[in-house]
C-alpha cells in the first residue's frame, strides 16, 4: 500500500489514490485492522494536503492520532509525525515542522524492518532539509541531505533539493547542473504531469535565470507552471508567478511582469487564507496538547512528591561524604541557569523580530516559550481567536500601541478599539494597564 500510494502521489493521480485508499480503508474496517485503518487516514490526510485543503488533511490527522493511542506502532508514529510536520511546514510553521519531524525520526529508530526504516527514513531527511532552508540554516540543511543521499542517491527529491543548494549557497552551477541530470533521469515519465517533474523544471528555471539565459527560464517556469496547476500543487503556484515576473522584468517586458506580478499576489492571498485557517486549527491543536500534557502532571504529582522526600533522605544521610560532589552539583546548576538566561533572551529577541515581521508562526513561537500565558487567557475566555491572541502577546511583550499598529499595518486608532474590546472580553478594569494585567498573569 505504501509504494502504490507513493507512486499514484507523485503521478499527480489523484482520483486513483483516493479509491485506492477507500478501498483499504473499507476492508480494514471490515476486519477491524486498527493499524491499516490509522495508515489510510494518514494517506487521506496527505493527499488533502496536496490539493490545497488544509483543514481536511488535519482533520484525517487528528482521526489517525486518535486511533493511535489504542495501538502500539513505531512505524505509524513515525509516518504520523512525518505528514504532520509537512503539513506544518506547507501552512509555514516550519518551527514546529521541524520539532515534529525530530519525533518522527525518534520513532524510527525503533523500527526493525530495514526496507520500512529507510523508506520513511529518506523523506525524512529530505523534509528536515527543506524546513531548515525556511529557517536559514543551510548548513544543518545539507548535512540532512547528505545522510538522505547515503540512503537514496539516486531519489529525483533529494539530488533535485542538493541541485537547489548549489545554486543559492555554494553558486557551483556546474555541480548544480550534475544534479539537474540524475533527477531528470529518475523522472517517472507516465505521460502526465506529475510533481517530480515540476519540482525538477522549476529548479531548471533558476539555473537558467543564474546563467542569465532568461528565454529558456521562463519556458521552464511554465512547465513547472503547467505540472503544478494539473496536480493542484496550491503551495508552489505563487512562488513560481514570482519567478515568472522577475524573468519578465529581465525580458524589459513590463505589461507582462505586471500581469505576473498580479497572479502571484491573487494566488498568494488565495493560499495564505487557506494557510491562515489551517494555522488556527494547528494552534488550537497545540494548545490542547499542552492542557492534556498539564492533566497528565497533575496525575502524577503524588509519585514526584514521595520521590522527592525519598530523595532528600537521602541527600541528608549522605550529606557530608559528599559534600564535595554537593558543591559541585551547585556549580552546575549555576552554570546551567546563566545558559537558561542567555537562551531566554535569546528567545525574546527572536519573538521580537517574528512580531516586526508580522510572521505567521509569531503566536506559535510565543507558545513555547511563555506555554502558560495562551491557556490562562482561554480560561479566562475561551472564545478568544488566534489574532487576539496574537495582539494580547504583542501586549505582553510590551509593544506600544503605534508600534503595534505599524507591525500589524492597521491604524492607531484601531489598535485603540481592539484594546477597549480586549478589556471587555477579559473583565480589566479600565484604571488598570493591559500590560500589567497581562504579565500578572
Amino acid at each position: 500500500m505504501l509504494k502504490k500510494t507513493e507512486s499514484l502521489r507523485i503521478q499527480g493521480d489523484y482520483e486513483n489514490l483516493v479509491r485506492l485508499n477507500k478501498n483499504y480503508l473499507k476492508i480494514a474496517e471490515e476486519k477491524d485492522y486498527k493499524e491499516g485503518i490509522i495508515l489510510c487516514y494518514i494517506n487521506i490526510s496527505n493527499i488533502s494536503a496536496t490539493i490545497g485543503n488544509y483543514k481536511r488533511g488535519l482533520s484525517y490527522l487528528s482521526l489517525a492520532e486518535k486511533e493511535l493511542k489504542k495501538v502500539k506502532s513505531s512505524v505509524l508514529k513515525a509516518r504520523l509525525y512525518q505528514e504532520q510536520s509537512q503539513l506544518n511546514g506547507v501552512i509555514g510553521l516550519y518551527k514546529s515542522a521541524l520539532d515534529l519531524n525530530a519525533k518522527g525520526l525518534y520513532y524510527l529508530k525503533n523500527i526493525p524492518d530495514t526496507e520500512k526504516r529507510k523508506f520513511y527514513l529518506y523523506r525524512l531527511y529530505a523534509n528536515r532539509a527543506d524546513f531548515l532552508y525556511k529557517v536559514n540554516k543551510a548548513d544543518s540543511s545539507y548535512i540532512y541531505l547528505q545522510k538522505g543521499k547515503r540512503i537514496d542517491g539516486q531519489g529525483v527529491l533529494l539530488n533535485t533539493l542538493l541541485a537547489k543548494h548549489h545554486l543559492m549557497y555554494t553558486k557551483r552551477k556546474d555541480s548544480a547542473l550534475i544534479y539537474l541530470q540524475k533527477a531528470s533521469e529518475k523522472i517517472v515519465n507516465t505521460g502526465k504531469a506529475n510533481v517530480q517533474s515540476g519540482f525538477v523544471y522549476l529548479t531548471y528555471g533558476d539555473y537558467y535565470f543564474t546563467q542569465e539565459d532568461y528565454k529558456t527560464a521562463l519556458e521552464y517556469y511554465n512547465k513547472a507552471l503547467d505540472c503544478y496547476s494539473k496536480t493542484n500543487r496550491l503551495y508552489n503556484i505563487p512562488g513560481i508567478y514570482e519567478s515568472i515576473a522577475k524573468t519578465y522584468k529581465m525580458l524589459n517586458e513590463p505589461q507582462k511582469e505586471e500581469e505576473a506580478m498580479q497572479k502571484y499576489t491573487e494566488e498568494k492571498t488565495a493560499l495564505e487564507d487557506i494557510q491562515n485557517e489551517a494555522i488556527n486549527i494547528s494552534i488550537d491543536h497545540m494548545l490542547s496538547d499542552k492542557e492534556e500534557e498539564s492533566n497528565g502532571a497533575q496525575n502524577k504529582i503524588y509519585l514526584y512528591i514521595v520521590f522527592i522526600v525519598i530523595l532528600s533522605l537521602v541527600i541528608v544521610i549522605l550529606f557530608y561524604r559528599h559534600n564535595k560532589a554537593l558543591r559541585q552539583t551547585k556549580d552546575e546548576f549555576k552554570s546551567e541557569a546563566l545558559l537558561l538566561k542567555s537562551r531566554i533572551n535569546d528567545s525574546f529577541d527572536e519573538l521580537v523580530g517574528l512580531a516586526k515581521k508580522n510572521d505567521s508562526t509569531f503566536l506559535v513561537r510565543f507558545q513555547e516559550i511563555y506555554p502558560d500565558f495562551c491557556p490562562r487567557l482561554l480560561e479566562i475566555n475561551p472564545k478568544l481567536g488566534a489574532s487576539e491572541l496574537t495582539f494580547c502577546a504583542m501586549i505582553k511583550l510590551n509593544f506600544t500601541s503605534k508600534e503595534i499598529a505599524e507591525y500589524t499595518f492597521i491604524q492607531h486608532k484601531s489598535v485603540q478599539q481592539k484594546k477597549h474590546r480586549l478589556r471587555k472580553k477579559l473583565n480589566v478594569p479600565t484604571e488598570q494597564e493591559l500590560f500589567i494585567f497581562f504579565d500578572s498573569l
